[in-house]
C-alpha cells in the first residue's frame, strides 16, 4: 500500500494519510472525533479501531488540522477488492468532501480496488419511517471505480 502514497503526493491536498506507526502520536486528536462516530451498532470499538489502525488493517486519513478524520480499510473480499470507508467524522465536510473522493479513489485504484463504499449514520436513510420489522443500523454508499477515473 505505501506504493499508493506515491502517487498520491501528486494530488494537491489538504488530506494526509497517518502510518501505523504515527497512529499513537495523533491518537490523542483521533480519539475525540472517533467517539462521535464510533457506536455499539458499528460492531467496533475505540478500542478495536486504535488496534486496527496500529497493525495496518485499517488507514487513518486527517483532513487540515484534523478539520476531520477518516478510518478505511482495503478489503479481499471472494469476488473483489473495494476500500471501505467505515468512519468519516469532522466539521464543515462540505469544504473538504470533494477532495476526500479524490484522495481516496486515487489510493483505491493504487491498492487495486474496484469499487469505493462508504457507511454512514441510520439517519441517511428513511426505510426505518417504513420498515418497522427492520432495525437500520447504517447505509452503505458505493461507487465503482473505473479506469477512466470518473
Amino acid at each position: 500500500m505505501m506504493a499508493a502514497a506515491e502517487q498520491l503526493d501528486a494530488l494537491d491536498t489538504h488530506i494526509g494519510g497517518v502510518t501505523a506507526g504515527q497512529v499513537m502520536q495523533v491518537w490523542h486528536r483521533v480519539e475525540p472525533l472517533l467517539k462521535r462516530v464510533v457506536k455499539p451498532d458499528t460492531g467496533h470499538t475505540l478500542d478495536s479501531v486504535r488496534y486496527a489502525l496500529l497493525t495496518g488493517a485499517m488507514q487513518l486519513w486527517v483532513i487540515e488540522d484534523f478539520l476531520g478524520i477518516v478510518i478505511t480499510s482495503v478489503e479481499d473480499r471472494p469476488s473483489e477488492k473495494i476500500l471501505f470507508v467505515p468512519f468519516m467524522v469532522g466539521d464543515n465536510m462540505k469544504l473538504w468532501l470533494d477532495d476526500w473522493i479524490e484522495v481516496q479513489e486515487a489510493f483505491g485504484r493504487a491498492n487495486g480496488c474496484v469499487a469505493l463504499e462508504f457507511s454512514g449514520r441510520k439517519g441517511w436513510n428513511k426505510i426505518g419511517e417504513t420498515k418497522t420489522d427492520y432495525k437500520p443500523l447504517r447505509t452503505i454508499f458505493r461507487r465503482e471505480l473505473t479506469d477512466g477515473r470518473q
